[in-house]
């Protein structure tokens, strides 16, 4: 069900989207973006991004501008008199926006903070907002949709956007594919199609232990190829999953930036991941994905375009607790369950 249409003034001619981050809630954001550009063609639409997500959406057409949001810098703003200056600048510049509507999908008191300082007159949002968010929107939300792509379209929808969940798509640029196509051919030299496999997680009960992910990469050796996708950071964690692995395992990790991440997904023939960024990058580049949920829902954040969940059979699964005493879950995922998973998406199964 979509959520009814509010009232709203006439259409905007300049449009803030708040969603600063995390990665994989930007791209569920996305589909918001598509709708405002195909409801309103001519508005100027601008999206506060972290300084870490704003890589993913640097060169999308659809959009006319990013306000990066320096969250590590503004963070000691009330000791730090160069970060309190920081943060006026950046609240001038949200004033300066001249904003008509706002959206702000974060739903958070520093979200909901930032929407009103702009004086938009329209400032939608959730009406479960958290930490108060709510009371700083002039328009409310309650959608009855789980599913984080689904309310997001919902809010969208009771402003009269014709935003849909199709619309989440991502567009490499060429130059992000042109360095994919290099790294592909050190992953694939043979063109037959790899595997991205991608095992870093923000969470620690998200993580499924290296050496399943061993086992299920060799049930792959001989036949296709495995790229270990993630940041400098996890560089060692997919070396761990690597090490004694048996057939073509490339560990990459550290060695892309967001887009030409974006862009090697997109030449993957399946991407493995916990319940992560990766699977809805999958989903917006249009390959198929095996997500590895545990301590979260597939109904909330599973996938919803293409691809499918391997769910944790526990009478806790869903907890969407970050730590965990035991962290069970997800180890009791059996790498024979997720292969035979792989193997459908490869095969062309929804």
């Amino acid at each position: 069900m979509i959520a009814r249409p509010l009232p709203v003034p006439a259409p905007p001619e300049r449009v803030l989207i708040v969603k600063p981050s995390a990665l994989g809630d930007v791209v569920t954001a996305v589909p918001v973006l598509r709708g405002l550009r195909r409801t309103f063609p001519d508005a100027r639409i601008s999206w506060l991004l972290s300084d870490a997500c704003a890589p993913i959406l640097a060169h999308d057409a659809d959009l006319d501008e990013t306000i990066p949001f320096p969250r590590r810098q503004l963070g000691p703003w009330w000791r730090s008199p160069s970060a309190a200056r920081l943060l006026r600048e950046f609240l001038r510049t949200l004033r300066r926006g001249a904003f008509d509507w706002v959206i702000d999908l974060q739903g958070l008191f520093r979200s909901g903070l930032f929407a009103r300082v702009t004086g938009a007159r329209v400032r939608a949002g959730f009406a479960d907002a958290r930490e108060g968010a709510w009371a700083f929107y002039t328009h409310r939300v309650r959608p009855e949709e789980r599913h984080t792509v689904d309310r997001n379209l919902a809010l969208a929808s009771s402003l009269g956007v014709d935003a849909r969940r199709e619309d989440m798509t991502l567009s490499p640029s060429p130059a992000a594919r042109e360095f994919a196509e290099g790294l592909r051919g050190r992953i694939d030299p043979a063109g037959g199609g790899f595997l991205a496999f991608v095992p870093p997680t923000r969470w620690e009960t998200k993580s499924y232990p290296p050496r399943r992910w061993r086992t299920v990469a060799a049930a792959f050796a001989g036949r296709m190829p495995v790229a270990l996708l993630g940041t400098r950071s996890d560089r060692a964690l997919c070396e761990r999953v690597a090490k004694g692995a048996a057939g073509n395992v490339v560990n990459l990790a550290g060695e892309t930036t967001i887009p030409q991440m974006v862009a090697l997904i997109a030449s993957a023939a399946c991407v493995v991941c916990s319940d992560s960024a990766a699977q809805f990058i999958a989903q917006a580049v249009g390959v198929p994905v095996v997500t590895l949920m545990g301590p979260t829902r597939p109904e909330r954040t599973g996938p919803i375009l293409r691809g499918q969940a391997v769910v944790a059979d526990v009478p806790c699964q869903g907890c969407l607790r970050r730590r965990c005493r035991h962290i069970t879950c997800m180890q009791t995922l059996a790498p024979e369950t997720v292969v035979s998973a792989i193997e459908k998406a490869l095969n062309g199964h929804p």
